[in-house]
């Protein structure tokens, strides 16, 4: 479920952003939520000897933080690009001319 949310948001890959660096954030961003779990599922199921524990650990350790951090920046993001509307999104629909009985 964690990649296909992670998917969702690589589909604004292309869209426009306010600035440069927001844009790269998203993108950093909606990769790590759609990678993370499959790193974190790689280090559970690879690296079973106790041998391999000291690789085991730090990556159990890093991508759950990198997890959460990314998607509380994408909810960052998602509310600062509301501060730049197109001027479209401010016209008012009228409604009646949309029901043909009316």
């Amino acid at each position: 479920m964690a990649t296909i949310f992670g998917g969702i948001h690589c589909l604004a890959w292309f869209s426009t952003f306010i600035t440069h660096q927001e844009q790269l954030l998203w993108r950093i961003c909606a990769l790590a939520i759609t990678g993370t779990p499959w790193l974190f599922l790689f280090a559970i199921f690879t690296f079973d000897s106790v041998a391999l524990a000291f690789i085991k650990l730090p990556i159990l350790l890093v991508s759950i933080p990198l997890y959460i951090a990314a998607r509380a920046i994408l909810l960052v993001l998602m509310f600062t690009t509301l501060r730049h509307l197109p001027a479209d999104a401010y016209q008012a629909v009228s409604w009646i001319s949309l029901v043909p009985h009316l």
